[in-house]
Protein backbone atom coordinates (compact mmCIF):
# COMPACT_ATOMS: atom_id res chain seq x y z
CA UNK A 1 0.00 0.00 0.00
CA UNK A 2 1.02 3.61 -0.58
CA UNK A 3 1.60 6.58 1.67
CA UNK A 4 0.21 9.49 -0.36
CA UNK A 5 -0.61 13.13 0.38
CA UNK A 6 -3.93 13.22 2.22
CA UNK A 7 -5.17 16.78 1.55
CA UNK A 8 -7.89 16.33 4.19
CA UNK A 9 -7.46 19.64 6.00
CA UNK A 10 -9.30 21.87 6.67
CA UNK A 11 -12.48 20.02 5.60
CA UNK A 12 -11.79 17.31 8.20
CA UNK A 13 -12.70 19.78 10.95
CA UNK A 14 -15.63 21.54 9.23
CA UNK A 15 -19.05 20.67 10.62
CA UNK A 16 -21.53 19.48 8.01
CA UNK A 17 -23.89 22.15 6.69
CA UNK A 18 -27.30 21.53 5.11
CA UNK A 19 -28.74 22.35 1.70
CA UNK A 20 -31.96 20.37 1.24
CA UNK A 21 -33.89 22.91 -0.85
CA UNK A 22 -32.80 22.33 -4.44
CA UNK A 23 -35.44 23.46 -6.94
CA UNK A 24 -34.97 20.44 -9.20
CA UNK A 25 -33.65 16.98 -8.46
CA UNK A 26 -32.27 14.67 -11.15
CA UNK A 27 -32.60 11.04 -10.07
CA UNK A 28 -30.87 8.38 -12.23
CA UNK A 29 -32.37 4.89 -12.06
CA UNK A 30 -28.92 3.35 -11.62
CA UNK A 31 -27.32 4.41 -8.32
CA UNK A 32 -26.24 0.97 -7.25
CA UNK A 33 -24.65 -2.27 -8.36
CA UNK A 34 -27.05 -4.42 -10.34
CA UNK A 35 -30.15 -3.85 -12.43
CA UNK A 36 -31.52 -0.28 -12.61
CA UNK A 37 -34.70 0.37 -10.64
CA UNK A 38 -38.05 0.30 -12.46
CA UNK A 39 -40.09 3.52 -12.71
CA UNK A 40 -43.46 3.44 -10.94
CA UNK A 41 -44.58 7.08 -11.44
CA UNK A 42 -45.66 9.12 -14.45
CA UNK A 43 -44.84 12.51 -15.93
CA UNK A 44 -46.78 15.39 -14.27
CA UNK A 45 -47.62 13.20 -11.27
CA UNK A 46 -47.37 14.84 -7.83
CA UNK A 47 -45.39 12.75 -5.36
CA UNK A 48 -45.02 12.91 -1.60
CA UNK A 49 -41.77 13.21 0.27
CA UNK A 50 -40.20 9.73 0.65
CA UNK A 51 -42.64 8.20 -1.86
CA UNK A 52 -41.36 5.26 -3.90
CA UNK A 53 -40.76 6.47 -7.46
CA UNK A 54 -38.76 3.53 -8.87
CA UNK A 55 -38.83 0.05 -7.37
CA UNK A 56 -36.08 -2.54 -7.29
CA UNK A 57 -36.17 -4.73 -10.36
CA UNK A 58 -34.63 -8.04 -9.37
CA UNK A 59 -32.49 -9.65 -6.70
CA UNK A 60 -29.55 -7.27 -7.17
CA UNK A 61 -31.34 -3.93 -7.43
CA UNK A 62 -32.45 -1.07 -5.17
CA UNK A 63 -35.49 1.16 -4.81
CA UNK A 64 -35.49 4.93 -5.35
CA UNK A 65 -37.58 7.51 -3.46
CA UNK A 66 -38.57 11.15 -3.81
CA UNK A 67 -36.38 13.17 -1.40
CA UNK A 68 -39.07 15.89 -1.27
CA UNK A 69 -42.65 16.57 -2.31
CA UNK A 70 -42.98 17.76 -5.88
CA UNK A 71 -44.04 17.10 -9.46
CA UNK A 72 -42.48 14.63 -11.88
CA UNK A 73 -41.35 17.08 -14.52
CA UNK A 74 -39.79 14.65 -17.00
CA UNK A 75 -38.54 11.09 -17.38
CA UNK A 76 -35.62 11.11 -19.77
CA UNK A 77 -31.92 10.41 -20.14
CA UNK A 78 -29.73 12.69 -18.06
CA UNK A 79 -26.08 13.01 -17.05
CA UNK A 80 -24.55 10.39 -14.75
CA UNK A 81 -21.01 10.68 -13.32
CA UNK A 82 -20.04 7.20 -14.50
CA UNK A 83 -22.36 6.13 -17.33
CA UNK A 84 -22.67 9.23 -19.52
CA UNK A 85 -26.42 9.71 -19.90
CA UNK A 86 -28.97 7.28 -18.47
CA UNK A 87 -32.71 7.20 -17.81
CA UNK A 88 -33.59 9.53 -14.93
CA UNK A 89 -36.55 11.04 -13.12
CA UNK A 90 -36.56 14.85 -12.96
CA UNK A 91 -38.46 16.13 -9.94
CA UNK A 92 -39.54 19.76 -9.58
CA UNK A 93 -39.77 20.43 -5.86
CA UNK A 94 -42.52 22.39 -4.12
CA UNK A 95 -41.45 25.69 -2.59
CA UNK A 96 -43.13 24.88 0.72
CA UNK A 97 -41.64 21.50 1.49
CA UNK A 98 -41.50 21.23 5.24
CA UNK A 99 -43.73 18.20 5.59
CA UNK A 100 -42.27 14.97 6.88
CA UNK A 101 -43.82 11.80 5.51
CA UNK A 102 -41.66 9.38 7.46
CA UNK A 103 -43.88 6.73 9.02
CA UNK A 104 -44.48 6.90 12.76
CA UNK A 105 -42.69 3.76 13.79
CA UNK A 106 -41.86 2.16 17.09
CA UNK A 107 -38.80 -0.02 16.60
CA UNK A 108 -37.62 -2.60 19.14
CA UNK A 109 -34.43 -4.24 17.89
CA UNK A 110 -34.76 -7.32 20.08
CA UNK A 111 -38.41 -7.99 19.25
CA UNK A 112 -38.29 -7.28 15.52
CA UNK A 113 -37.87 -10.32 13.29
CA UNK A 114 -34.86 -10.56 10.99
CA UNK A 115 -37.11 -10.80 7.92
CA UNK A 116 -38.93 -7.59 8.87
CA UNK A 117 -35.64 -5.71 9.28
CA UNK A 118 -34.37 -6.91 5.89
CA UNK A 119 -37.67 -5.84 4.31
CA UNK A 120 -37.39 -2.37 5.86
CA UNK A 121 -33.82 -1.99 4.55
CA UNK A 122 -34.84 -3.14 1.07
CA UNK A 123 -37.89 -0.85 1.00
CA UNK A 124 -35.68 2.09 2.02
CA UNK A 125 -33.37 1.56 -0.96
CA UNK A 126 -30.24 1.32 1.19
CA UNK A 127 -27.03 0.54 -0.70
CA UNK A 128 -23.37 0.45 0.24
CA UNK A 129 -22.29 4.08 0.40
CA UNK A 130 -18.55 3.64 0.41
CA UNK A 131 -18.03 2.35 -3.11
CA UNK A 132 -20.01 0.35 -5.63
CA UNK A 133 -23.42 0.72 -3.97
CA UNK A 134 -24.24 -2.97 -3.47
CA UNK A 135 -27.86 -3.42 -2.27
CA UNK A 136 -27.69 -3.72 1.53
CA UNK A 137 -30.51 -6.25 1.96
CA UNK A 138 -28.56 -8.77 -0.14
CA UNK A 139 -25.24 -8.34 1.69
CA UNK A 140 -26.92 -8.56 5.10
CA UNK A 141 -28.62 -11.87 4.35
CA UNK A 142 -25.54 -14.02 3.68
CA UNK A 143 -25.88 -17.74 2.88
CA UNK A 144 -22.91 -18.53 5.14
CA UNK A 145 -22.07 -18.00 8.80
CA UNK A 146 -20.39 -14.67 9.55
CA UNK A 147 -17.98 -14.48 12.47
CA UNK A 148 -16.47 -11.01 11.89
CA UNK A 149 -18.30 -7.77 11.17
CA UNK A 150 -15.98 -4.96 10.05
CA UNK A 151 -17.14 -1.35 10.19
CA UNK A 152 -15.16 0.69 7.69
CA UNK A 153 -14.36 4.22 8.84
CA UNK A 154 -11.01 4.42 7.04
CA UNK A 155 -11.90 6.86 4.23
CA UNK A 156 -8.45 6.42 2.70
CA UNK A 157 -9.01 8.47 -0.49
CA UNK A 158 -7.30 11.88 -0.39
CA UNK A 159 -9.48 14.99 0.19
CA UNK A 160 -12.65 13.17 1.35
CA UNK A 161 -13.99 13.93 4.84
CA UNK A 162 -17.70 13.03 4.77
CA UNK A 163 -17.32 9.75 6.68
CA UNK A 164 -15.16 11.44 9.30
CA UNK A 165 -17.77 14.14 9.90
CA UNK A 166 -20.51 11.51 10.12
CA UNK A 167 -18.54 9.63 12.79
CA UNK A 168 -17.94 12.83 14.75
CA UNK A 169 -21.47 14.20 14.47
CA UNK A 170 -23.70 11.09 14.27
CA UNK A 171 -21.86 8.33 16.10
CA UNK A 172 -24.83 7.24 18.21
CA UNK A 173 -26.91 6.64 15.08
CA UNK A 174 -24.02 4.76 13.45
CA UNK A 175 -23.80 2.45 16.45
CA UNK A 176 -27.55 1.83 16.33
CA UNK A 177 -27.10 0.88 12.69
CA UNK A 178 -24.28 -1.48 13.70
CA UNK A 179 -26.70 -3.00 16.20
CA UNK A 180 -29.18 -3.68 13.40
CA UNK A 181 -26.48 -5.33 11.27
CA UNK A 182 -25.33 -7.39 14.24
CA UNK A 183 -28.88 -8.62 14.79
CA UNK A 184 -29.00 -9.77 11.16
CA UNK A 185 -25.60 -11.51 10.80
CA UNK A 186 -24.82 -12.46 14.45
CA UNK A 187 -21.01 -11.98 14.34
CA UNK A 188 -18.73 -13.22 17.08
CA UNK A 189 -16.79 -9.97 17.01
CA UNK A 190 -17.17 -6.47 15.61
CA UNK A 191 -14.11 -4.49 14.50
CA UNK A 192 -14.46 -0.74 14.00
CA UNK A 193 -11.58 0.22 11.70
CA UNK A 194 -10.39 3.84 11.49
CA UNK A 195 -7.21 5.35 10.06
CA UNK A 196 -4.91 7.19 12.48
CA UNK A 197 -5.52 10.58 10.82
CA UNK A 198 -9.06 10.78 12.24
CA UNK A 199 -8.19 11.77 15.79
CA UNK A 200 -11.51 13.44 16.64
CA UNK A 201 -13.51 10.41 15.49
CA UNK A 202 -11.17 8.03 17.33
CA UNK A 203 -11.69 9.88 20.62
CA UNK A 204 -15.46 9.72 20.25
CA UNK A 205 -15.50 6.04 19.31
CA UNK A 206 -13.22 5.18 22.24
CA UNK A 207 -15.44 7.11 24.64
CA UNK A 208 -18.56 5.45 23.24
CA UNK A 209 -17.13 1.94 23.61
CA UNK A 210 -15.44 2.44 26.99
CA UNK A 211 -18.47 4.03 28.64
CA UNK A 212 -20.56 1.09 27.41
CA UNK A 213 -23.10 3.21 25.57
CA UNK A 214 -23.85 0.19 23.39
CA UNK A 215 -25.27 -3.26 24.13
CA UNK A 216 -23.44 -4.80 21.21
CA UNK A 217 -21.16 -7.83 21.53
CA UNK A 218 -17.56 -6.92 22.15
CA UNK A 219 -16.61 -4.07 19.82
CA UNK A 220 -12.93 -3.60 19.12
CA UNK A 221 -11.58 -0.30 17.78
CA UNK A 222 -8.66 -0.89 15.45
CA UNK A 223 -6.57 2.14 14.51
CA UNK A 224 -4.72 1.62 11.23
CA UNK A 225 -1.91 3.53 9.60
CA UNK A 226 -3.00 6.04 6.97
CA UNK A 227 -2.25 4.18 3.78
CA UNK A 228 -3.92 3.84 0.41
CA UNK A 229 -6.03 1.78 -0.39
CA UNK A 230 -6.44 0.78 3.26
CA UNK A 231 -10.21 1.16 3.07
CA UNK A 232 -10.59 -1.28 0.18
CA UNK A 233 -12.71 -4.22 1.29
CA UNK A 234 -10.14 -6.92 0.53
CA UNK A 235 -7.21 -4.93 1.91
CA UNK A 236 -9.12 -4.11 5.10
CA UNK A 237 -10.06 -7.72 5.73
CA UNK A 238 -6.43 -8.79 5.33
CA UNK A 239 -5.10 -5.97 7.54
CA UNK A 240 -7.49 -6.90 10.35
CA UNK A 241 -7.76 -10.69 10.13
CA UNK A 242 -4.88 -11.83 7.84
CA UNK A 243 -7.50 -13.66 5.77
CA UNK A 244 -6.78 -13.26 2.07
CA UNK A 245 -9.48 -13.08 -0.59
CA UNK A 246 -8.41 -14.53 -3.91
CA UNK A 247 -10.00 -15.37 -7.23
CA UNK A 248 -13.78 -15.35 -7.20
CA UNK A 249 -14.04 -15.43 -3.41
CA UNK A 250 -16.26 -12.99 -1.55
CA UNK A 251 -15.73 -11.65 1.99
CA UNK A 252 -18.52 -13.92 3.25
CA UNK A 253 -16.47 -16.93 2.08
CA UNK A 254 -13.99 -15.96 4.80
CA UNK A 255 -16.69 -15.29 7.38
CA UNK A 256 -16.52 -11.50 7.04
CA UNK A 257 -18.86 -8.67 6.17
CA UNK A 258 -17.61 -5.10 5.70
CA UNK A 259 -19.94 -2.10 5.96
CA UNK A 260 -19.09 1.57 5.56
CA UNK A 261 -20.09 3.95 8.40
CA UNK A 262 -22.43 5.89 6.11
CA UNK A 263 -24.20 2.63 5.25
CA UNK A 264 -24.61 1.95 8.98
CA UNK A 265 -26.23 5.36 9.39
CA UNK A 266 -28.62 4.69 6.49
CA UNK A 267 -29.53 1.31 7.98
CA UNK A 268 -30.31 3.01 11.30
CA UNK A 269 -32.66 5.43 9.54
CA UNK A 270 -34.34 2.63 7.59
CA UNK A 271 -34.95 0.43 10.65
CA UNK A 272 -35.63 2.98 13.39
CA UNK A 273 -37.30 5.77 11.40
CA UNK A 274 -38.51 4.01 8.22
CA UNK A 275 -36.63 6.79 6.41
CA UNK A 276 -35.53 5.85 2.88
CA UNK A 277 -32.07 6.73 1.62
CA UNK A 278 -32.67 10.14 0.04
CA UNK A 279 -29.81 12.27 1.38
CA UNK A 280 -26.16 12.06 2.41
CA UNK A 281 -23.11 14.09 3.46
CA UNK A 282 -20.85 15.11 0.56
CA UNK A 283 -17.40 16.71 0.79
CA UNK A 284 -16.70 19.56 -1.66
CA UNK A 285 -13.04 20.50 -1.84
CA UNK A 286 -10.08 21.31 -4.06
CA UNK A 287 -7.91 24.33 -4.82
CA UNK A 288 -10.52 25.89 -7.14
CA UNK A 289 -12.98 26.48 -4.27
CA UNK A 290 -13.09 29.54 -2.03
CA UNK A 291 -13.72 27.23 0.92
CA UNK A 292 -14.13 23.44 1.22
CA UNK A 293 -17.36 22.22 2.79
CA UNK A 294 -19.16 19.13 4.01
CA UNK A 295 -22.86 19.40 3.13
CA UNK A 296 -25.98 17.31 3.70
CA UNK A 297 -27.67 17.13 0.29
CA UNK A 298 -30.70 15.46 -1.19
CA UNK A 299 -29.86 12.80 -3.74
CA UNK A 300 -30.31 14.33 -7.19
CA UNK A 301 -28.98 17.81 -6.35
CA UNK A 302 -26.84 19.08 -9.24
CA UNK A 303 -23.49 20.84 -9.11
CA UNK A 304 -24.99 23.66 -11.18
CA UNK A 305 -27.60 24.56 -8.60
CA UNK A 306 -25.04 24.50 -5.79
CA UNK A 307 -22.91 26.94 -7.79
CA UNK A 308 -25.83 29.16 -8.89
CA UNK A 309 -27.00 29.56 -5.29
CA UNK A 310 -23.43 30.12 -4.05
CA UNK A 311 -23.54 27.13 -1.74
CA UNK A 312 -20.09 26.42 -3.15
CA UNK A 313 -18.01 29.18 -4.74
CA UNK A 314 -15.02 29.21 -7.05
CA UNK A 315 -11.96 31.38 -6.62
CA UNK A 316 -10.67 30.01 -9.93
CA UNK A 317 -12.48 28.18 -12.70
CA UNK A 318 -11.80 24.47 -12.17
CA UNK A 319 -9.87 22.68 -14.88
CA UNK A 320 -11.07 19.31 -13.66
CA UNK A 321 -14.09 18.10 -11.66
CA UNK A 322 -14.00 14.64 -10.11
CA UNK A 323 -16.88 12.75 -8.48
CA UNK A 324 -15.22 10.82 -5.68
CA UNK A 325 -11.55 10.92 -4.76
CA UNK A 326 -8.61 11.64 -7.09
CA UNK A 327 -7.49 8.00 -7.18
CA UNK A 328 -10.73 6.23 -8.13
CA UNK A 329 -13.18 9.02 -8.95
CA UNK A 330 -14.86 9.82 -12.25
CA UNK A 331 -14.13 13.02 -14.17
CA UNK A 332 -17.27 14.94 -15.16
CA UNK A 333 -17.62 17.83 -17.60
CA UNK A 334 -21.26 18.84 -17.14
CA UNK A 335 -22.45 20.82 -14.12
CA UNK A 336 -25.91 19.23 -14.46
CA UNK A 337 -24.43 16.01 -13.07
CA UNK A 338 -26.34 15.03 -9.88
CA UNK A 339 -25.26 13.76 -6.50
CA UNK A 340 -25.94 10.01 -6.14
CA UNK A 341 -26.40 7.70 -3.17
CA UNK A 342 -22.74 6.73 -3.57
CA UNK A 343 -21.28 10.24 -3.98
CA UNK A 344 -19.02 10.84 -0.98
CA UNK A 345 -17.23 13.86 -2.42
CA UNK A 346 -16.69 16.16 -5.39
CA UNK A 347 -13.25 17.56 -6.15
CA UNK A 348 -12.65 20.84 -8.02
CA UNK A 349 -9.07 21.22 -9.25
CA UNK A 350 -7.50 24.34 -10.74
CA UNK A 351 -3.85 23.30 -10.56
CA UNK A 352 -3.29 19.99 -12.29
CA UNK A 353 -0.13 17.88 -12.09
CA UNK A 354 2.10 18.45 -15.07
CA UNK A 355 1.13 15.90 -17.66
CA UNK A 356 4.19 14.19 -19.03
CA UNK A 357 4.09 12.13 -22.16
CA UNK A 358 3.91 8.39 -21.70
CA UNK A 359 7.29 6.75 -22.27
CA UNK A 360 8.37 3.14 -22.64
CA UNK A 361 8.01 0.78 -19.70
CA UNK A 362 11.41 0.31 -18.03
CA UNK A 363 10.23 -2.87 -16.29
CA UNK A 364 11.10 -1.51 -12.86
CA UNK A 365 8.38 -3.61 -11.28
CA UNK A 366 7.01 -0.83 -9.06
CA UNK A 367 3.45 -1.37 -10.30
CA UNK A 368 3.74 -5.01 -9.22
CA UNK A 369 5.37 -4.21 -5.88
CA UNK A 370 2.66 -1.70 -4.94
CA UNK A 371 -0.35 -3.57 -6.32
CA UNK A 372 -2.52 -4.39 -3.26
CA UNK A 373 -3.93 -7.42 -5.09
CA UNK A 374 -0.50 -8.88 -6.05
CA UNK A 375 -1.28 -8.65 -9.77
CA UNK A 376 0.94 -7.82 -12.77
CA UNK A 377 -0.32 -4.50 -14.16
CA UNK A 378 2.54 -4.14 -16.67
CA UNK A 379 1.41 -7.35 -18.37
CA UNK A 380 -2.12 -5.96 -18.77
CA UNK A 381 -0.73 -2.89 -20.52
CA UNK A 382 1.30 -5.02 -22.89
CA UNK A 383 -1.67 -7.28 -23.73
CA UNK A 384 -4.07 -4.39 -24.33
CA UNK A 385 -1.58 -2.58 -26.55
CA UNK A 386 -1.13 -5.77 -28.58
CA UNK A 387 -4.92 -6.45 -28.55
CA UNK A 388 -4.43 -9.85 -26.91
CA UNK A 389 -7.57 -9.47 -24.85
CA UNK A 390 -8.20 -13.20 -24.44
CA UNK A 391 -5.03 -13.54 -22.37
CA UNK A 392 -6.14 -10.96 -19.78
CA UNK A 393 -8.33 -13.35 -17.79
CA UNK A 394 -5.42 -15.80 -17.43
CA UNK A 395 -3.67 -13.02 -15.50
CA UNK A 396 -6.69 -12.44 -13.21
CA UNK A 397 -7.49 -8.96 -14.51
CA UNK A 398 -10.95 -9.21 -12.93
CA UNK A 399 -9.30 -9.22 -9.51
CA UNK A 400 -8.08 -5.66 -10.11
CA UNK A 401 -9.92 -3.26 -7.76
CA UNK A 402 -9.01 -0.23 -9.92
CA UNK A 403 -7.35 1.60 -7.02
CA UNK A 404 -4.95 3.44 -9.34
CA UNK A 405 -1.77 2.67 -7.39
CA UNK A 406 -0.08 1.39 -10.55
CA UNK A 407 -0.66 4.62 -12.48
CA UNK A 408 0.33 6.74 -9.48
CA UNK A 409 3.65 4.99 -8.96
CA UNK A 410 4.72 4.52 -12.61
CA UNK A 411 7.95 6.47 -13.40
CA UNK A 412 7.21 6.18 -17.15
CA UNK A 413 3.92 8.05 -16.72
CA UNK A 414 1.98 5.15 -18.25
CA UNK A 415 -1.77 5.46 -17.49
CA UNK A 416 -1.85 1.81 -16.42
CA UNK A 417 -5.35 1.95 -14.96
CA UNK A 418 -6.76 3.34 -18.21
CA UNK A 419 -5.37 0.32 -20.07
CA UNK A 420 -6.80 -2.02 -17.42
CA UNK A 421 -10.27 -0.48 -17.70
CA UNK A 422 -10.13 -0.78 -21.47
CA UNK A 423 -9.08 -4.41 -21.16
CA UNK A 424 -11.97 -5.18 -18.81
CA UNK A 425 -14.41 -3.61 -21.25
CA UNK A 426 -13.03 -5.69 -24.12
CA UNK A 427 -13.48 -9.02 -22.30
CA UNK A 428 -17.01 -8.35 -21.02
Amino acid sequence: MLKIAEHKDPQHSFKAEKFLSAEKLYLPLSQHTGKPSKICVEKKQTVRKNQLIAKSDGFISASLHAPVKGEILEIKKHFHPKFGKIKSIILKTELDNNQDNSLNHSFDLEKTAKEDILTAIAEAGVVGMGGAGFPAQVKLNPPKKIDTLIINGCECEPYLASDHRLMVENLEEIFKGIGVISKLVRPKEIIFAVEENKEEAIKKINYFINTKKTNLPKVKLKILKSRYPQGGEKQLIYSLTKRKISGKMLPLDLGCIVDNVATCFAIYEAAYLRQPLTRRIVTFCGDALVKPKNIWLNIGTTLGELIDKKIIEFKEKPKKIIFGGPMTGDTVVNLSTPILKTTSGVLFLEKLPKEEEESACIRCGRCINYCPMDLMPLEYVKMVKNKKYKNLENYQIKDCIECGCCSYICPAQIPVLDYIKLGKEKIK
